[in-house]
């Protein structure tokens, strides 16, 4: 899960109290790894040459929940592959380089410290509805995200950018840290220095629309049907929640020649399911996060844009939110229900209890998860970076039952009633995973509540807008992507604003050593501070790393793998 997909915080901070999520220095090219720790591969480019027409359908690892970029949660996994494909993206992150390149920015430049960032738009761009795409519209969009973005309580915004003005209603930005010098040129001022300041726009807060729709239709209209807001590939036909979304190409796109005629999302609960349609032809492409269905696709020479990830599944514990209770971004979390508006809440959980969390650590056994859930075919490792690029060898909890049962006890006597509760997606991946964890929690001697009433999107809801979970099935988003993980990192656990209850000064500066990190030595130090105080605390337990992708039918060519778990179907086509 997502993830995050995240997804999807608070990083790199715009001059008067503004967020935006930061990550690691990517000056160096670094090779890209697969979760195993082996080389990534995707699929080698063709030598035919592209040819125009057809109908791709892809299958969404889940349900978007809307079409309007500031109610994402973040990547690929939850709506930013579809929303790229109607607005496109400010920047690109090129994998196998490391670098970016400009998507409708033609070029993000910096001062000689990272502090300041130069933004040049391509020129002669318009929207769908023959508004200019200009500086004006890329500022009211990002600052749209800072105050509203992914709904969420507390401004956790998009996994990108966020206000820190947090108790009152309605918020307002005095100074955003966005300035417009032109008509086609913007320039940010960070308050950290960071050279992976580019990343915060490969993402969902790349994706820019127009003011006019936007204000002609209305939020709640908008995020339904953005009509021709848009200034990507693809323009929208048709959305049905829940069920499909339809796309056709765009003849005015300023990239030049799309070569789909149609682009169609469309959900199919549970990987299986999803690599058995592209394999009957009901898809031609489908996002896969299961081990044992990635390892079949592989050996049946099916195409596949890998994204590799680290600590691709995790148990995520609520260490006690706290809310900022306020408006409709909090009307439908639980701890709010009564509260006044404005009034700060923490969500009371078993897991803010610390020895609660040492205890689900040490009682489930990844092994047995792997066995139960994946076949046996994940890569187990509880270290929270292993097997990584930078992996610094610092070993995760181990599986004691006994040490589980003692912790139960003791947080019992500080006033835990022993109720658990664990939150999964209904699909039988998600219905395996909850039913293996609440197992040996129960052993352990806790009493365990299963939360499998909902699809993957519902538990994306449920952790990050109604803050009602103990435990989930999850993934921090953590890839072979240096930027993502500084930006993920400080989203997840940044004393701040932390997003899932977790964070401390200790927790902060560990971080802090990976945006400042300019060698593979100072990074896996890094990795290293922060693995440590992980482990020590516990604010998730480590299953499994988890391969990511996209496959496709071998006919399917030229999906281009960017940051944020995104794929760009611009140049994609179909051999006829």
């Amino acid at each position: 899960m997502r993830k995050s997909r995240l997804t999807r915080l608070m990083a790199c901070v715009f001059a008067i109290g503004l967020v935006a999520a930061a990550c690691g220095d990517s000056n160096e090219s670094s090779s890209t790894t697969t979760a195993g720790g082996t080389t990534a591969t995707t699929t080698p480019a063709t030598t035919l040459a592209p040819v125009s027409g057809g109908t791709v359908t892809i299958g969404q690892f889940s349900r978007e929940g809307g079409l309007d970029p500031a109610k994402l949660a973040g990547g690929g996994t939850v709506g930013g592959t579809e929303g790229a494909a109607m607005f496109d993206v400010l920047m690109r992150y090129d994998a196998p380089t490391g670098k970016y390149i400009g998507g409708t920015a033609e070029s993000l430049t910096s001062n000689a410290d990272f502090t300041e960032w130069t933004m040049k738009l391509r020129p002669n761009i318009k929207f769908g509805d023959g508004t200019p795409y200009d500086a004006a519209a890329v500022k009211w969009v990002l600052e749209r995200q800072m105050l509203s973005g992914n709904s969420a309580p507390q401004s956790q915004i998009n996994g990108a950018i966020a206000s820190v003005i947090t108790t009152t209603t309605p918020r307002t930005i005095t100074d955003s840290g966005i300035t417009i010098v032109d008509a086609l040129t913007l320039k940010f001022k960070a308050r950290k220095s960071w050279a992976g300041f580019p990343y915060i726009f490969v993402g969902v807060n790349g994706l820019i629309y127009s003011k006019a729709t936007f204000e002609r239709l209305g939020a709640e209209k908008f995020n339904t049907n953005p009509e021709n807001a848009g200034a990507g590939p693809f323009i929208l036909k048709s959305y049905k929640p829940g069920e499909v979304i339809e796309m056709v190409k765009n003849p005015n796109y300023w990239g030049g020649t799309v070569y789909l005629d149609t682009l169609k999302f469309v959900y199919i609960a549970g990987p299986s399911a999803t690599y058995d349609a592209i394999k009957t032809g009901t898809l031609q492409a489908g996002f896969i996060r299961d081990p044992v269905v990635y390892a079949q696709a592989l050996a049946d020479k099916y195409g596949h844009v890998d994204m590799p990830t680290v600590a691709g599944n995790i148990i995520n514990m609520n260490s006690g939110i706290q809310v900022t209770c306020a408006g409709t971004a909090t009307a439908t979390v639980p701890a709010c229900s009564g509260v006044a508006a404005g009034t700060k809440v923490t969500t009371k959980t078993a897991t803010s209890n610390k020895n609660v969390r040492l205890a689900v650590a040490a009682a489930v056994d990844p092994k047995v998860i792997n066995d139960r859930v994946y076949e046996g075919k994940a890569t187990v490792d509880s270290g929270p970076f292993a097997n990584f690029q930078w992996d610094p060898k610092v070993a995760g909890p181990k599986a004691d039952q006994t040490e589980a049962k003692r912790l139960v006890a003791l947080a019992k006597t500080e006033g835990w009633d022993g109720k658990i509760r664990v939150a999964a997606g209904n699909d039988p991946i998600g219905l395996k995973w909850a039913d293996a964890v609440a197992t040996q929690l129960t052993a352990a001697g806790m009493e365990v509540t299963k939360q499998t009433d909902e699809d993957t999107n519902g538990v994306v809801n449920r952790v990050l807008v109604r803050r009602d979970f103990d435990l989930a099935t999850w993934a921090y988003g953590l890839l072979d992507e240096s930027d993502n993980n500084y930006n993920q990192l400080v989203s997840t656990f940044a004393s701040a604003n932390p997003r899932y209850g977790y964070g401390n000064a200790e927790m902060d500066a560990a971080i802090d050593l990976l945006r400042t990190a300019d060698t593979d030595a100072k990074r896996t130090e890094a990795y290293k501070q922060i693995s440590t105080i992980w482990v020590r605390d516990m604010p998730a337990h480590v299953i499994a790393i988890i391969p990511q992708s996209i496959v496709h039918t071998p006919k399917m060519h030229d999906i281009v793998r960017t940051g944020s778990s995104i794929t760009l179907y611009g140049k994609a086509w179909l051999e006829k």
